[in-house]
């Protein structure tokens, strides 16, 4: 066993260095810094890496289904073919997906050995190209200027000769090329099929939060194909609304990162403060393109009336909303704007966020790139937060403003979208684009007097959580729960045994029992809930 291993290191040793010795060849003779190597299998990053490369990895990662549609194609001519009888290789659908569930697995190896690695959606990347190569290469520690990026366009690459000997056609094309999602597996993939290749798949499409089908949409287009490209030539403003109090130092950082937003259009930014004198020496932190704008809430004190007056204020065709303790990602309005001007019958887009929490950190991608009512009956969904939604000024003329007679304006931005998804549709994109702090306090949250009869008075507001089973019992473990933290254990306990007999297998009620009976401090149930992908909020 030792000679064997022994030999098995000195062939990967030999490997290494001839491929170091032809990656100098071709920075020699290119003058690149930098060698991009296309290989597809995640093995060969951490063989070159464990002897001495410097290898950072973008693994381009697609849904299984597409993949095996694609790789059970037959009679695909090889673009380098001189014999027009040599097709590219085919796979059945199934050892396709066993292929790609292998290719998955070593790219978690990778991430277990510690190689800079970052995950590139096909679907995002058609969606938005250079947003997705911005942040590619930024999360494996290469941040590209703009000039290095003018290629890239919206929906579009411009492509120079290719010096490949072998692979796919698309590997040969160059010059201009427009981006569209290969999206026929949702037609022509047949049930079994796909239902093999799901199963085979399945650990990873979960991780990776795909939709388990497509469907027709009323212009003919299957849900999850990128739409069209539009022409960028004009990006509107957006005005976004950030309500605050007593943390101005939390606010400076919020503030900052939206004035280094990458998006191209113009910002405008209504700071309300609430309950407190305005600071206008924060309008300093602007420039031409990023205005800042220093308010008083002249609404009913709180969260739902600060939005409001902001609301009242704002002059953009979009507006945003962010928490004076969250921070957006530098990608983030150009990510949901895209995504809203391509899609004109989105009302609203959230994302996926990151948790702060005490002492580490906690990726939370977004379920699914729609959020139907029924899903927002049954859950909170977290993604969309008050500091991930980017809507459509007619939003507002649709489903209202934010709810004032909320009690301290407690899970207005919920009753919110809940109103909006009930007129229109409400999307995602899936990346976290902004972190949320759980590592503070607020003076707008946690507070058990006011989410009680804020949480009753959304069940009388909204009587279609009730009729959902699981969502009328998540609603009462998080009452359950808030009644008990302030000493009424016997109306706390009410509630948490009628949320399980609604839906036994309801998490929140028996995080409120757990308090029941023991009285511990609830930011512990609170942690625990989150390692569960819940919340009591």
């Amino acid at each position: 066993m030792r000679q064997a291993g022994q030999g098995f290191s000195a062939d990967v040793a030999t490997y290494t260095t001839i491929y170091a010795q032809l990656y100098r060849a071709i920075a020699a003779e290119s003058g690149a810094t930098r060698i991009v190597d296309a290989s597809k299998w995640p093995v060969q990053a951490l063989a070159l890496a464990r002897g001495g490369v410097d290898v950072r990895v973008i693994h381009l990662v697609r849904d299984v289904r597409g993949v095996a549609h694609s790789l059970s194609k037959r009679h695909v001519v090889r673009p380098h073919t001189v014999d027009e009888a040599d097709f590219m290789s085919h796979r059945t659908p199934a050892g396709a997906a066993a292929r790609w569930l292998a290719c998955q697995t070593e790219a978690e190896l990778l991430s277990l050995c510690g190689l800079p690695m970052t995950r590139l959606r096909y679907e995002e990347f058609v969606r938005g190209p250079r947003r997705a190569i911005e942040a590619a290469l930024t999360g494996i520690g290469l941040p590209a200027s703009p000039s290095q990026l003018e290629h890239i366009g919206d929906g579009r690459l411009v492509l120079g000769p290719s010096h490949g000997l072998s692979g796919n056609p698309s590997r040969f094309r160059k010059g201009e090329i427009t981006l569209c999602a290969d999206e026929a597996w949702r037609q022509e993939m047949s049930r079994r099929d796909r239902v093999t290749v799901a199963a085979i798949g399945l650990p990873f499409l979960l991780r990776h939060r795909w939709r388990p089908a497509g469907r027709r949409t009323a212009e003919g287009h299957a849900s999850g194909q990128a739409a069209p490209s539009v022409a960028a030539s004009y990006w509107p403003l957006v005005s976004v609304i950030v309500p605050t109090r007593g943390r101005p130092d939390l606010l400076r950082e919020t503030i900052a990162a939206v004035m280094a937003q990458t998006y191209r259009g113009d910002i405008e930014c209504v700071i309300v403060h609430d309950q407190e004198p305005p600071n206008e020496k924060l309008a300093d932190l602007g420039t031409a393109r990023r205005r800042v704008r220093v308010v008083a809430n002249s609404h009913s004190p709180g969260l739902a009336g600060a939005r409001n007056t902001g609301l009242d204020l704002a002059q953009g065709d979009f507006i945003a909303t962010c928490d004076d303790d969250d921070v957006w990602h530098l990608g983030k309005l150009q990510a949901q704007i895209s995504r809203l001007r391509v899609e004109p019958d989105l009302l609203a887009v959230g994302s996926g966020i990151r948790l702060r929490l005490p002492g580490r950190t906690l990726d939370w991608p977004g379920r699914a790139e729609e959020i139907s009512y029924q899903m927002l009956l049954r859950n909170r969904v977290k993604e969309l937060h008050s500091s991930t939604l980017v809507m459509r000024r007619e939003a507002f003329a649709k489903a209202g403003r934010y709810d004032e007679r909320l009690p301290h304006g407690y899970a207005e931005d919920y009753d919110w979208v809940l109103r909006v998804a009930q007129v229109g549709r409400i999307g995602l994109v899936i990346e976290p684009l902004a972190d949320i702090r759980k590592d503070g306090e607020s003076w707008y949250l946690g507070r058990a007097h006011d989410v009680a009869p804020a949480l009753e008075y959304m069940l009388a507001k909204h009587p279609d959580i009730a009729a959902s089973r699981r969502g009328h019992a998540r609603m009462l473990g998080q009452i359950a729960l808030a009644r008990s933290s302030l000493g009424q254990r016997d109306v706390g306990l009410r509630c948490a045994l009628k949320g399980l007999a609604r839906w036994p297998a309801s998490l929140q009620p028996c995080i409120a029992l757990v308090h029941i009976a023991t009285g511990i401090h609830p930011r512990y149930l609170l942690r625990t809930a989150r390692l569960f992908r819940r919340g009591m909020a």
